[in-house]
């Protein structure tokens, strides 16, 4: 095949009519996110403790924002299929890495794509737990494992930019870009995770860049280009 990622990439298009599903689904305003976030289902994610879940889902008069649960809950289980998507095209695009290189490591991008497929699922009951235990507060054990399973998800996925750094690094100049943004991405998630702030906004942001790159990389690449 002259473009080996296209079915790849045929996924990777799907992620984006997705991605968009879920931007227009998922809540744009919240009554008090945590400081340096301002995206709420980013905030959501990484949130930590009691007074944050409450600052945000409740309003000053102590009534919870239903509308805001409501559109939260709905883009959770919209997100399962998001992240079965995402998840392939990872997984499709270390394999395909792996066959044309004849380089077993690549292999491990396409397991650590499983790994966070997982992890997001079981990030997502987490939320979902949150959310249906407003009422009664009874949500510290689901908030607890949030923080596990959130990193877990967004960790694996530098993890597999940086596996596929190797491969990137090797090919033309976009190729080299793609390669140094995912690079980047990985640092500011370890930034990230040492300090929660606008960091991990920046750090999403750099994530979805690496995904629009790699998609993109996917129709443009040749197979006798250059590895």
């Amino acid at each position: 095949m002259n473009r080996p990622f296209v079915k790849a990439g045929y996924v990777g298009l799907l992620v984006i009519v997705m991605s968009v599903v879920l931007v227009i689904l998922f809540p744009s305003k919240a009554s008090k996110l945590p400081d340096g976030f301002f995206t709420p289902i980013i905030a959501f994610e990484f949130i930590e403790t009691r007074p944050e879940v409450f600052q945000m889902f409740f309003s000053t008069d102590g009534t919870v924002h239903q509308t805001m649960v409501d559109a939260m809950d709905l883009g959770n289980q919209l997100d399962f299929i998001y992240m079965l998507l995402y998840s392939t095209f990872l997984m499709m695009f270390s394999v395909k890495c792996a066959e044309i290189s004849s380089k077993r490591f690549y292999y491990i991008g396409a397991a650590l794509a499983l790994i966070v497929l997982l992890a997001d699922a079981m990030e997502n009951m987490q939320l979902m737990g949150i959310t249906a235990n407003l009422d009664t507060g009874n949500f510290d054990h689901y908030l607890s494992w949030l923080h596990v399973f959130t990193w877990i998800k967004w960790g694996g996925i530098a993890a597999i930019f940086l596996v596929l750094f190797f491969w990137f690094i090797k090919g033309g100049l976009f190729s080299k870009i793609i390669g140094l943004t995912g690079i980047l991405s990985a640092a500011a998630g370890i930034a990230a995770y040492l300090n929660r702030s606008v960091i991990n906004e920046i750090f999403s942001l750099s994530v979805a860049m690496m995904f629009i790159m790699m998609i993109i990389y996917c129709f443009v690449y040749k197979s006798y280009d250059a590895h």
